[in-house]
């Protein structure tokens, strides 16, 4: 129960919880209840096997929030909506195609990060934190696929203002602030300034991402009808009619976290 796993559910304590418990267990937390699968076998069950039945992320209010109740593609349900947007997103993104056209700008960013290390004095004596460099890294690589834009450098104004509106969706969608509401049903009346903050913040974002990337490509596209970039694609499949707007800027939405801040985690 919920006193014995406490804040942390990392996965060293579920491997812990695995060794004393087996490898499926089941983990109740308020009215949800989680099952842990640690084996090769089960993970191929539940992956493969039975992936339909298990595919789609467990809905949550702030996630909801974050995402329109699902309008994106990262956090919806497996169903149609979900191979909609990937069939779209699959051409911009996820081919060979796209590595082949887009390695030349990542070695670029690459050798960039190595020649502003170089340059900055404290390298060499004091130290640097060189996963703020790698983060401008991430956000170049990602926006010249999305976009065809890049950041000059780390004290590049809009560069700051994405970092610092990501990194508090972030914080927000992951906090143990409302994951007790979420899962204990009769704390949520105690969310609603949580929630405010949410919605807020994604007020904020959606129209960063409006005004500073979506309308830029569209201009751009009017001007010479090219398709440069995966933003491009993503607006023809508007034109066509096989997405709406919100649909367009929740994408953006999930390439700025899923894509950017949780590959610079795992770096």
């Amino acid at each position: 129960n919920w006193l014995q796993v406490g804040d942390d559910l990392n996965h060293r304590n579920l491997m812990d919880l695995a060794r004393r418990f087996g490898d499926i267990f089941l983990l109740r937390m308020g009215v949800r209840n989680l099952v842990v699968v640690s084996t090769p076998e089960l993970a191929k069950e539940v992956l493969h096997t039975q992936g339909v039945e298990f595919g789609s992320r467990t809905r949550n209010v702030v996630f909801d929030i974050f995402t329109g109740k699902g309008q994106d593609m990262v956090f919806t349900v497996y169903g149609d909506h979900w191979r909609k947007m990937r069939r779209i997103m699959t051409v911009p993104f996820f081919t060979n195609k796209v590595v082949a056209q887009n390695r030349a700008g990542w070695e670029e960013e690459a050798r960039l990060v190595v020649e502003d290390v170089k340059k900055n004095p404290k390298a060499a004596t004091e130290g640097v934190v060189i996963r703020r460099r790698l983060q401008l890294m991430m956000y170049n690589d990602m926006f010249r696929i999305m976009f065809d834009r890049r950041f000059d450098s780390e004290g590049d104004a809009l560069f700051n203002k994405l970092k610092a509106l990501n990194a508090e969706r972030s914080r927000l969608s992951q906090s143990f602030e409302y994951n007790y509401g979420d899962f204990i049903p009769v704390l949520r009346p105690f969310l609603r300034g949580y929630l405010k903050r949410c919605h807020d913040l994604k007020t904020q974002r959606m129209k960063v991402f409006e005004d500073n990337f979506v309308q830029e490509r569209k201009k751009v596209m009017a001007q010479t009808g090219e398709i440069r970039c995966a933003m491009d694609h993503i607006l023809e499949a508007e034109r066509k009619g096989e997405i709406n707007h919100d649909n367009v800027l929740y994408i953006v939405e999930n390439i700025n976290v899923a894509a950017i801040e949780t590959t610079l985690w795992s770096i």
